[in-house]
């Protein structure tokens, strides 16, 4: 027989290759002309300006654009997380010193790559709350439902909107696992004072990465306050 969970893994596998075909090679030829990038919308030119800027001084992002609101200029109207991955995965790529190529197409591709990624913790969600089957559905919704989620996760929509979905997802995932954890194991302040480890490792590492994809969330929009 063969096992559920293998079943499972290439079911998600093949949900990530149709969704990576859905973002990128439907709207390929029209992010990607004659040798240059043409990025959807406002806002992701902006970003890559962001992202040029600190590829020049990397890791150091711009905090203040003398360019916005000219002559006055302005902050930066933007979180610096999402900068620092895109700008962080282009230096990897160019070896410190990627062209502005390099730099441009993996801006384009990194909604896309996001986008697919977010498959995974919606999977674990429906599995926790429900069954890996419910999970499954999720996910397999999640890649072709229409609307802003699908656009936003496009080739060439290099805004911080889809690092938005994937990493608030994320936060919730890990707090559902804490709470299922500690709900299963009875977990008291009686447990964290004779330092109960075999009880309370695992709801305490859950709620730890919880709150690292909180904070990863939180420094990739200024709204994320309102998810607390």
């Amino acid at each position: 027989r063969i096992s559920p969970v293998l079943i499972v893994g290439i079911v998600l596998f093949i949900l990530c290759a149709i969704s990576l075909y859905i973002r990128i090679a439907l709207p390929y030829d029209q992010i990607f002309r004659d040798g240059w990038v043409a990025f959807k919308g406002v806002d992701p030119y902006y970003h890559m300006r962001l992202v040029d800027n600190t590829l020049h001084h990397f890791p150091h992002s711009i905090a203040f654009d003398p360019y916005t609101f000219y002559p006055h200029g302005i902050g930066t109207q933007f979180r610096p997380f999402f900068g620092w991955l895109v700008a962080g995965i282009a230096w990897i790529i160019g070896l410190g010193s990627p062209s502005q190529h390099t730099i441009n197409s993996v801006g384009a591709y990194i909604p896309t790559i996001l986008g697919t990624l977010t498959i995974i913790p919606i999977y674990f969600i429906g599995k926790e709350l429900f069954n890996r089957w419910v999970g499954v559905l999720s996910a397999a919704l999640v890649i072709i439902l229409p609307g802003e989620f699908l656009n936003r996760s496009l080739l060439g929509f290099t805004d911080h909107h889809v690092a938005e979905a994937l990493f608030s997802t994320i936060a919730i995932l890990f707090l559902i696992l804490a709470i299922k954890k500690a709900k299963e194991r009875e977990i008291s302040f009686a447990h964290l004072i004779n330092r109960d480890w075999a009880t309370i490792v695992k709801p305490i590492i859950y709620t730890i990465l919880a709150g690292v994809f909180l904070g990863i969330y939180l420094l990739t929009w200024w709204g994320g306050l309102l998810f607390v």
